[in-house]
């Protein structure tokens, strides 16, 4: 049984380091969609069940900065810096199938925009994959708030998922925590972080095993759901869609299958019962083509 004490102490821990040693950056809730790269393309049935064999698709990938009053966060860092190197080591086929074009690394565009770096409190990777873990490595000492499980399978995990030289840098500052048993929407699991219901990080376990979704409300009109890996488009959450059973030819995308049906499936019950919330899969391309772009941010 999780110990409710430990739960509480980190999450007053979050709320007070932010306060303490940031301060407010902003009076609003606000947030920025970076993008570091783009797949060099598939056919869409390759990124969704159902999908069609006539329409290309670019998933991108990318990152999520968060303003709020009590602290600044980062969702994800896409690629970094080193992802030529990090590559590397995968197979032929892995590099085709996951080819990506022009980086842009979230590090360089936040400096090239004179964005004070050191404002940011914590990261928050979605989950651990190559693509959503490339760019912290540039990021030496900022906290990386991780569940413990999503850690170990990451430091036990294979490659093309994980790239062990993205996980095990010294210079990383890893901070683990665990998201108590407290209802949030459809979820069982969540941590509200300011305690205000504005960034709430809800249990998309499944496709890794701690995969960790973003509830993000900047007024009661305007709400996002980023679900990082849950599906890769949005037609798999309209339709209840998996990613296509052909990929498990070439590499086991799903930690868990069962629970990633699941994890779809909530979702989707989700779309279908709010619909002032917009639901943001990581890698659709289409769908981040409306978000705020760096270094443009949502408005009040």
């Amino acid at each position: 049984m999780r110990n409710p004490l430990k739960v509480y102490w980190l999450a007053f821990y979050l709320l007070f380091s932010f306060w303490a040693e940031a301060g407010p950056a902003t009076s609003t809730v606000r947030f920025s969609f970076i993008e570091t790269s783009q797949s060099k393309g598939a056919q869409e049935a390759m990124v969704v069940k159902g999908g069609s064999w006539w329409t290309r698709r670019h998933l991108t990938h990318g990152a999520v900065l968060i303003e709020h009053p009590q602290g600044t966060l980062l969702y994800d860092t896409g690629l970094g810096t080193q992802v030529d190197e990090q590559f590397a080591g995968n197979s032929w086929l892995a590099k085709q199938l996951f080819a990506f074009t022009h980086p842009r690394p979230l590090i360089t565009q936040l400096q090239e925009n004179h964005y004070p770096v050191q404002n940011i409190d914590a990261i928050i990777p979605s989950h651990l994959h190559w693509d959503h873990a490339s760019g912290l490595v540039d990021f030496p000492g900022i906290p990386i708030w991780v569940q413990p499980s999503e850690l170990e399978s990451a430091r036990s995990g294979e490659m093309p998922s994980f790239l062990q030289s993205q996980i095990n840098s010294d210079t990383l500052n890893w901070h683990t925590m665990e998201l108590p048993e407290n209802p949030f929407l459809n979820f069982t699991r969540s941590l509200d972080i300011f305690h205000d219901g504005s960034v709430v990080l809800v249990d998309l376990s499944g496709h890794t095993a701690a995969q960790v979704g973003l509830f993000l409300k900047l007024s009661e009109a305007e709400q996002y759901l980023f679900i990082g890996d849950t599906t890769w488009t949005l037609e798999g959450v309209i339709n209840n869609k998996p990613r296509p059973g052909m990929l498990k030819i070439v590499v086991e995308v799903e930690d868990n299958q069962s629970l990633a049906d699941q994890r779809i499936a909530q979702v989707h019950e989700l779309y279908k019962t709010y619909p002032e919330l917009v639901i943001v899969p990581a890698h659709d391309e289409r769908v981040a083509a409306d978000l705020p772009h760096f270094p443009e941010f949502s408005q009040p």
